[in-house]
């Protein structure tokens, strides 16, 4: 997600890619063992092979506030994974450490902390590669830290940070950015996470499907919203969809009946609203149903239907939402496979982005595995990966950072419950990037 992940009701996906392609060279039995980091908020290092790591993979996980409970099955997701692996990425014992990208005084990521962190990682010589950071807010961080490593800085693979600006130009991006993350130095990033621009590609191409022919778009002030209002509205208009307004809400307004009432004079078919459910969220959604009965209202990940369905009550039935997540039944058969073995260790389904997750934590196993313990060679590996029969599906890594795999999750509040729907892929040809 673009700044955090919300409270989702439980999406359940996952995944096993094919094994680690093995490599040719033999075992540095000189390498010393792993070097843990001693930087706060990391924890010791987890190791289930024999003898002890020669090398680790970072995590960076919200392990406190509203998004611990994701942040637990992101890591319980690394690990499994690297025990299907027996702890080896070809020749090589790999350990992991996860350290929390979030504090004690808030629920969101700490930047501040997340860049403190990423500077450890990069100090040590034992971390060939990262898994996260989890928001976008600490990817953004953690890049400009990596930054100042130049050609030594190690990768990072995210599950779940989607800010477009991460890896391209376009709406919602901040003047400069990517480039400037970066300062000169090569690329670091790689997500397994459609970006934001395609979610909003996404719920206009719902619209299409279902002939839905008039759209109002509502964003709430932060980037995240003002980027996805933007990316819709390119959409919409490629599709010859009519959009008939636009307008920013504040989510501690008491109530948005105004608002509503302006919307309504417009007659929208539909109503995309992008933006964060925490606030006056649900208020929204209810002043905007007693003025549209009709209309459908879609929002985006960020508008957390556990939230939206809670604080709305019967105004949210029918909510739609989108996120790029979808359940372990709709997943490929190793996917599947995957879920089931989860939730055979630990009791439960997995949850939202830890099989994206799982996903990061196969991918640089792979690169190492074929790159040996050299950090730049790891890196360029993902930069160039091509995943088939994977976790979440067939997908690439392109040469900005991003997926290839466009596939959004769209979910409907039914009875006060958030039920999967389908899919959707947009083209590229719909997206507002540059």
């Amino acid at each position: 997600m673009r700044v955090v992940l919300v409270a989702l009701a439980a999406f359940a996906a996952a995944a096993a890619l094919a094994a680690c392609g093995g490599s040719e060279s033999k075992p540095v039995s000189s390498a010393p063992p792993a070097h843990p980091l001693t930087a706060s908020g990391c924890s010791p290092v987890t190791y289930g092979g024999p003898g002890r790591p020669q090398f680790l993979i970072g995590a960076l996980e919200p392990l406190q506030g509203i998004t611990k409970d994701h942040g637990v099955q992101n890591a319980q997701a690394l690990k499994l994974i690297l025990a299907q692996q027996g702890w080896k990425a070809g020749p090589y014992r790999i350990g992991l450490q996860i350290c929390d990208e979030t504090t004690a005084t808030s629920d969101y990521s700490s930047p501040e902390r997340c860049a403190a962190t990423a500077r450890a990682f990069a100090r040590n010589r034992s971390v060939l590669a990262i898994v996260g950071p989890t928001a976008s807010s600490c990817a953004r961080a953690v890049t400009i830290a990596l930054s100042k490593a130049n050609d030594d800085a190690p990768a990072t693979v995210s599950p779940s940070a989607t800010y477009l600006g991460l890896t391209r130009a376009g709406p919602g991006v901040a003047r400069g950015e990517p480039a400037s993350l970066y300062g000169g130095g090569p690329r670091t990033f790689v997500r397994v996470v459609p970006a934001d621009d395609v979610q909003a590609a996404a719920a206009a191409s719902y619209m299409k499907k279902h002939a839905i022919r008039r759209a109002y778009a509502l964003a709430d002030v932060s980037a995240y919203g003002e980027g996805l209002g933007d990316g819709f509205a390119f959409a919409a208009r490629r599709l010859g969809l009519v959009v008939g307004g636009s307008a920013s809400w504040s989510e501690d307004a008491k109530d948005y009946r105004q608002l509503a009432a302006r919307v309504a004079r417009v007659r929208p078919d539909a109503v995309f609203i992008a933006g964060y459910a925490f606030g006056s969220a649900p208020q929204l959604i209810s002043d905007l149903r007693a003025a549209l009965p009709d209309a459908q209202l879609i929002g985006t990940d960020g508008m957390a239907p556990n939230v939206i369905a809670e604080g709305a009550g019967d105004a949210a039935e029918g909510f739609l939402n989108t996120i790029a997540v979808v359940p372990a039944r709709a997943l490929p058969a190793g996917g599947r496979a995957f879920a089931d073995q989860f939730r055979r260790r630990y009791t439960q389904l997995p949850c939202c982005f830890s099989v994206h997750t799982a996903q990061a934590g196969e991918m640089v196993l792979k690169a190492i595995a074929d790159s040996g313990a050299s950090r730049a060679k790891v890196r360029n590996a993902l930069f160039a990966a091509h995943i088939e029969h994977g976790l979440i599906g067939d997908f690439g890594i392109d040469r900005f950072g991003d997926t290839t795999l466009m596939r959004i999750g769209l979910y409907r509040i039914k009875d006060g419950q958030n039920e999967f729907e389908g899919s959707i892929s947009p083209p590229a040809s719909l997206l507002a990037r540059r």
